[in-house]
């Protein structure tokens, strides 16, 4: 099962002409601390399900498929262990740690491993957006928008090397985006 939240919260601010703090302040004033919007999503969700499987020899492959537009032959292996206990640096070179894979023999080559048996690292992002509207006149406006993606710059690893048979085999070499900043001016008449 895996789980997801979204949170998504849009918050006008209560300052400048026509709101409850400041509604007669200056129009330069205004200018500064009036119109502002601020908006934040947080998303949270549990890992992708991984499908760990193993390429297999001539000799294990049933399948009749090849590495063409057709696909290849993806078989999944017998495991036995369960999950070690390890830290964030440790599990980078060691992801399936306290599990051992062995390829099944070719007279039996389907093992013992069912599907989605495992879970990526767990993904948690918070963005956030400051926005200013400035009226230029009653039909003209000069939007100025910021926008913070991962605003905590958390480090958010990806998906480790599920081949058994390659020698990256429970690697993770990845990570999604760091913290991007971006600014914008909008006109809307």
């Amino acid at each position: 099962m895996k789980l997801n939240n979204v949170t998504s919260v849009v918050y006008e601010l209560p300052f400048g002409h026509g709101r409850r703090f400041g509604a007669d302040a200056h129009p330069l004033v205004n200018g500064f601390i009036g119109g502002w919007e601020i908006s934040t999503v947080n998303t949270a969700h549990t890992g992708t399900p991984l499908n760990v499987f193993y390429a297999p020899s001539t000799a294990n492959d049933v399948t009749g498929l090849s590495s063409d537009f057709r696909g290849q032959a993806f078989q999944r292996p017998n495991v036995t262990g369960s999950a070690a206990s390890q830290s964030k640096s440790q599990m980078l070179n060691t992801f399936f740690a306290g599990y051992t894979f062995t390829t099944p023999p070719p007279s039996a080559p389907f093992g013992n491993l069912g599907r989605n048996a495992f879970r990526a690292p767990n993904f948690e992002q918070w963005d956030f957006a400051a926005n200013k509207t400035f009226v230029i006149r009653e039909d003209l406006r000069l939007q100025f928008r910021s926008e913070f993606f991962n605003l905590l710059n958390h480090t958010n690893f990806g998906i480790p090397n599920t081949r058994t048979t390659d020698a990256a085999f429970g690697t993770i070499r990845t990570t999604y985006p760091s913290r991007q900043i971006q600014f914008a001016l909008k006109l809307l008449f």
